[in-house]
């Protein structure tokens, strides 16, 4: 078995595998501008007797982890042709990815797993998925009420030409606790145009501006062919977010005005959402829950440096069977409100005083909040640990629900 990256003229055939996989199969000649969604330095395939077996697909973003910024590649794309099948392909695309992200500064992943079990024994931790909820148009009629006397203007614009407001905005209001409604996962895509352009060539996105600038954004889709059943005609919101009431009330005003085209309207919320109480007469709501996402540390230095956590400096000693260079101990402490790390080297561990030992799952679930430090305890994803330890952790790591609308 070969793991390699592919050529521009390989593309067809990752397009060939990702039809096979997640889609309906046909012989007849597939779109030459999906191609443009393929970029060959982020497909990785293995090769077995000169043919491509297996492919994925590692996309370089960066996510917010509790208001930190981080470089994170988001694995997608996954498949084996079933000839090619239980012979370790995507375990050894998954090894080489995780050294391709190494070497391209990338601390963290994030995916939505084919099966658990196969991306926990890679080291991944589950996280929560989002809520995808339907509102009946009529629950959001009284916005058309309410007066616009924050003095906010609503632009509609094609999806595919919002890619760098869209990033931009994101970008400068993940630096401050304004972004609504929730920032901890939240990822800010670093895709090619082309890649943008055929992700988002069916959609439209709704800007709500302030002085000129963007309070409030969401990329959506229509459908309501005069053919469909009333009660079938949507609209499908991919990705929303507002910065205050203000302008989260001119995105509903925006909606509601398509009463007498559409039905309804789904959108994603953070599983903790009270959305009844920005809704009339709503009744009871059809909600479906996504797939799960799965999370995990790259690079333990990255990862933790910069967060921005207060705690007492804390000693931990951790195995990696799959990133040799996370295999050691590390020292934590806080420097002006913010982690600061260092990795001990093996002459200096001797007299250490280490606090606890962990599993790469138990670090990436204690950094990214998936779960409670009794839970990864009990998990034993953390041990040899102090009650007094303990009770720092469960101060200073608390759980977060991660909220990434944004499915790659």
């Amino acid at each position: 078995m070969k793991i390699r990256k592919i050529n521009n003229n390989e593309r067809l055939e990752i397009l060939k595998g990702d039809l096979y996989a997640y889609s309906r199969w046909t012989n007849q000649d597939l779109p030459r501008s999906h191609l443009t969604a393929i970029n060959p330095e982020e497909v990785l395939v293995a090769e077995i007797d000169g043919k491509i077996a297996a492919a994925l697909q590692c996309f370089s973003f960066q996510q917010s982890i509790r208001g930190s910024l981080k470089a994170m590649g988001g694995i997608g794309g996954v498949w084996t042709y079933p000839e090619y099948r239980n012979q370790g392909c995507v375990k050894a695309l998954m090894k080489s990815a995780f050294l391709d992200m190494r070497m391209q500064g990338i601390c963290v992943s994030m995916l939505a797993p084919f099966k658990e079990s196969f991306y926990a024994s890679l080291g991944y931790a589950i996280a929560n998925p989002t809520h995808e909820i339907k509102i009946p148009i009529a629950s959001l009629a009284h916005y058309l009420k309410s007066s616009n006397s924050a003095h906010l203007t609503c632009e509609r614009l094609p999806a595919t030409e919002v890619k760098d407001i869209l990033s931009n905005f994101l970008y400068e209001n993940l630096r401050s606790p304004a972004l609504l409604p929730h920032s901890h996962g939240v990822v800010i895509t670093n895709f090619t145009y082309d890649q943008w352009w055929h992700l988002h060539r069916q959609k439209l996105c709704v800007l709500i501006r302030r002085d000129s600038q963007p309070v409030a954004m969401a990329i959506y889709a229509i459908d309501s062919g005069e053919n469909l059943p009333i009660v079938d005609r949507q609209i499908e919101i991919s990705s929303i977010f507002w910065t205050d009431l203000a302008s989260r009330d001119r995105l509903f005003h925006f909606f509601a005005s398509h009463r007498d085209q559409i039905h309804q309207v789904k959108i994603p919320l953070p599983l903790n959402t009270n959305i009844h109480s920005w809704l009339c007469d709503a009744g009871r709501l059809e909600a479906a829950i996504t797939s799960p996402w799965m999370v995990r540390v790259v690079d333990i230095v990255g990862a933790l440096h910069g967060l921005p956590i207060a705690c007492e400096p804390f000693t931990f000693a951790i195995s990696d069977p799959h990133c040799h260079w996370n295999d050691g101990v590390f020292g934590v402490h806080c420097d002006r409100g913010s982690l600061s790390v260092k990795r001990y080297g093996n002459g200096e561990v001797w007299d250490l005083a280490i606090d606890f030992c962990a599993t790469i799952a138990g670090i990436s679930a204690l950094i990214y909040g998936t779960q409670s430090i009794a839970e990864s305890i009990h998990k034993q994803w953390i041990t040899e640990i102090s009650a007094k330890t303990r009770e720092r952790l469960e101060k200073c790591f608390t759980p977060c629900l991660i909220y990434n609308p944004f499915k790659f």
